[in-house]
């Protein structure tokens, strides 16, 4: 069974967490990258922003409309480009404010409603419930979380040279 309340309390303070570790990052830092693969702080949290506006709370109006819709496709055309951390962080944010009333105005939804949706690049069809969409957007936040807190770390260990964060422990 789903504890709505408990999730929003998740949702709520993963926007905080997420808020913490990038606002005081510098314009620098948010465009760095560690390695040519890799994402910037700034590209983590276009994508964090986007997710918001465009996957997972659209996904679950669609799964809760009467009658159902089918899941929508990805359209890059939705997808926002932002100049700065900042703006994608303050976008994000109000986003997930939005996100968080609407789930806290719905009234006995059924989280076992099911849909189809495409997944990958190959484009797999998974056959996925509401309650799984809410509860993966919790480990949604928190696969960039950790990706944030690992660009964190190597954001100081480039900038400790010529000094070493050994001492911090193993990594």
């Amino acid at each position: 069974m789903i504890n709505i309340e408990a999730v929003v309390h998740q949702l709520t303070h993963n926007a905080e967490a997420m808020r913490a570790l990038v606002q005081t990052c510098t314009d620098e830092q948010a465009q760095w990258k560690p390695g040519p693969d890799a994402w910037s702080m700034k590209e983590v949290m276009e994508h964090v922003y986007n997710e918001e506006r465009i996957d997972f709370r659209k996904h679950l109006k669609e799964m809760f409309s009467v009658p159902p819709q089918p899941w929508g496709e990805w359209r890059r055309e939705e997808y926002l480009t932002v100049e700065t951390c900042r703006q994608a962080l303050e976008g994000f944010l109000i986003e997930r404010k939005n996100s968080i009333a609407w789930l806290m105005a719905l009234e006995t939804p059924n989280w076992d409603t099911a849909s189809h949706a495409p997944f990958g690049p190959a484009g797999d069809v998974l056959t996925l419930s509401a309650g799984d969409v809410l509860l993966s957007w919790v480990a949604h936040d928190y696969l960039h979380i950790r990706q944030m807190i690992e660009l964190l770390y190597a954001w100081n260990e480039k900038r400790a040279s010529p000094y070493s964060v050994q001492y911090a422990g193993g990594w």
